[in-house]
């Protein structure tokens, strides 16, 4: 973590391979790619066998023959900040660096170079991982989206190339900045815009660089930063190619506009696989493949959809489930991510890795490899250990925090705290991955200690990079409370695990065989809204909440659990209305007001007891 609660770690590592497939011997230090991804949901990887839909054969490979990360995490549930984390090794909000608006003092939406006031290092240069592999000697390479400022910036500071990358494609589309040709040779810093056609779809144009830095660099050691766009928005055209050739989608809880949506997600994930596949038959060819370990994550969940069939929204037709919640959320839809690990030789083929492991472990790890010393306010381990064997088990001294305008959380181990408001829970991630049920009624002492600990690094930060219960996010619903009784149950949430039945998902939270717990404050000092009071006990059997919503609309008690979004004991007019786009809604609102017998704007159990007056 920050220098708080840093321990410094020395690390070396000693690489000499051979190939037996190449029949040559190779010496020196080994290479390292990171493939990050843009708004990938966890579904979306082939290998985890949620979706036959999902066509990903190359990502499959590299997975099967490395080691799959089942419970991988990046350090934000948005793009920007948690790309700054993963090239700066730390938790951006240590920097200063909470969200996509961020100004940590050097421009809005800029990485800063600079450590800013009120951070553990201010007025220490900030270094990127580029920064570091470049003065370990090796040459280092971008192509695809930046995120950490300009793609050109006139001043050289805060695009790739001042933040040290010796040859790049940065561009998000088809239209960017480059000092390489794709024939692998280096040319004036240049724009370019118009390719042959076969290029005009910006994965496959991305994948075409980042080939070409490798042929070009194929003697000398290298690192490559390949964060791909996609299946981030905007969505694959309908007239490419991937798009007119992936099969027609037909899910049974969607509807026309949702199932093309989904299409062109699933397309365009087919062409960053082809185009990762590419980057690795080249590494092939190039007799390159025993020598290079290759890191793959996404930067955080996949957007959601819209629900109630109204328009798709920011949706890119990449899907989270089983998990809760979606991009912008610290539920592990926001935050877990597809994560495997490849290096032929190296790493043993088929290993399944079930703890949790972090997109800066990818930073540290690479420093590790490079022959470096991960510095102490590193947030990140050196995976390199339980990647080859030489470990049976990740060692973490510390354990992994997020702070967002959405809330704040924490995992150690197998446990996981979320708070928002005054609103605290507690689940055994590692048994419970889709946050089904909140343990904290039953460990109390546990969300005592984890909640200090939490409070602990929260301090530590600059206020500008806290949650703020009063400002950005107030008003977002978490999906704690359950979907809306008139969603559609998607069948591929299978509840409970050993008796599966299509739930409509997110399913409200439970705390089975155990009071309600009050909910908790989180501990920050700039909480101004006054405690509520309890919230009512949830469902007391399971399988009751895990049915279809039928008859809810009769009993008050199963239409009040499922309207109560964000569990804090009582329901809005908002939550009674569910969709504004409702027809029923001048009904619905006389419905409401008529019970809420105080005026206070909120319905208690009891009031929605209360017959309704028509």
């Amino acid at each position: 973590m920050n220098r708080f609660f840093a321990t410094c770690l020395l690390v070396t590592f000693t690489f000499s391979s051979s190939s037996e497939t190449s029949g040559v011997e190779v010496t020196g230090k080994p290479n390292v790619i990171i493939i990050y991804s843009d708004d990938h949901g966890y579904t979306d990887l082939g290998i985890h066998g949620i979706d036959g839909n999902v066509d990903t054969p190359n990502m499959d490979i590299l997975a099967k023959g490395g080691a799959l990360m089942r419970a991988g995490y990046s350090s934000a549930p948005q793009c920007r900040p948690s790309r700054c984390g993963l090239m700066a090794g730390r938790i951006q909000n240590e920097f200063g660096f909470a969200d996509n608006k961020m100004d940590a003092g050097e421009g809005q939406g800029n990485m800063p170079r600079v450590y800013p006031d009120g951070t553990d290092m201010a007025g220490e240069r900030l270094l990127t991982i580029a920064d570091r592999m470049k003065a370990l000697g090796y040459v280092t390479g971008f192509s695809g989206k930046w995120h950490c400022g300009p793609n050109d910036d006139k001043n050289k500071q805060y695009d790739p190339r001042g933040r040290g990358f010796d040859e790049y494609w940065v561009g998000a589309m088809t239209t960017g900045s480059t000092n390489l040709d794709l024939e692998g040779n280096l040319v004036p810093h240049q724009q370019k815009a118009n390719w042959p056609k076969a290029l005009q779809n910006r994965v496959i144009l991305q994948g075409k660089f980042a080939e070409a830095f490798v042929t070009r660099n194929k003697t000398k050691p290298f690192f490559l930063y390949f964060p791909i766009y996609g299946p981030h928005v905007p969505m694959i055209r309908k007239t490419d190619p991937y798009y007119k050739n992936f099969p027609v989608q037909s899910y049974p809880h969607y509807n026309d506009e949702q199932n093309s949506v989904r299409r062109q997600g699933l397309a365009l994930l087919k062409a960053m696989d082809d185009a990762i596949g590419g980057l690795v038959e080249t590494l092939r060819n190039n007799r390159l493949e025993e020598n290079t370990l290759i890191l793959f994550a996404g930067d955080n969940g996949a957007p959601g959809k819209q629900t109630h069939n109204s328009p798709i929204g920011s949706w890119n037709g990449s899907n989270n489930v089983p998990m809760r919640g979606v991009k912008g959320w610290l539920h592990e839809g926001g935050i877990r991510v597809p994560m495997f690990a490849y290096w032929k030789g190296k790493i043993q083929p088929g290993q399944v890795i079930d703890e949790m492991v972090t997109t800066l472990d990818f930073t540290a790890t690479t420093l590790a490899l490079g022959g470096g010393e991960i510095p102490a306010e590193f947030d990140g381990i050196d995976l390199i250990p339980r990647l080859t064997g030489a470990t049976h088990q990740l060692s973490r001294s510390q354990p992994m925090y997020w702070d967002f305008y959405t809330g704040q959380a924490i995992r150690e181990g197998d446990w996981k705290l979320w708070r928002k408001d005054e609103t605290t829970v507690l689940f055994n991630i590692a048994t419970d991955p889709a946050e089904l049920t909140n343990l904290a009624y039953k460990k109390p002492e546990l969300v005592k200690t984890l909640s200090e600990k939490l409070d602990k690094w929260v301090e530590t930060l600059p206020a500008t990079a806290r949650y703020d219960p009063e400002k950005r996010g107030k008003n977002m619903v978490s999906a704690l409370g359950g979907a809306p009784a008139d969603v559609k149950p998607d069948p591929r949430y299978l509840i409970p695990y050993d008796q599966p039945v299509a739930t409509p998902y997110p399913a409200a939270v439970m705390t089975p065989g155990g009071p309600a717990v009050a909910p908790l404050a989180a501990k920050t000092s700039n909480r101004t809204q006054p405690p509520r009071k309890a919230g009512p006990q949830r469902a007391q059997n399971p399988n009751e909440a895990m049915q279809k919503n039928k008859g809810s609309q009769r009993d008050p008690v199963k239409l009040f659990q499922r309207r109560d979004q964000n569990q804090d004991g009582f329901v809005t007019l908002e939550e009674f209305i569910g969709d504004p786009a409702n027809r029923n809604v001048p009904v619905l609102t006389k419905m409401f007001r008529s019970r809420d017998t105080n005026n206070d704007q909120r319905l208690t159990l009891e009031e929605m007891k209360t017959p309704a007056k028509r």
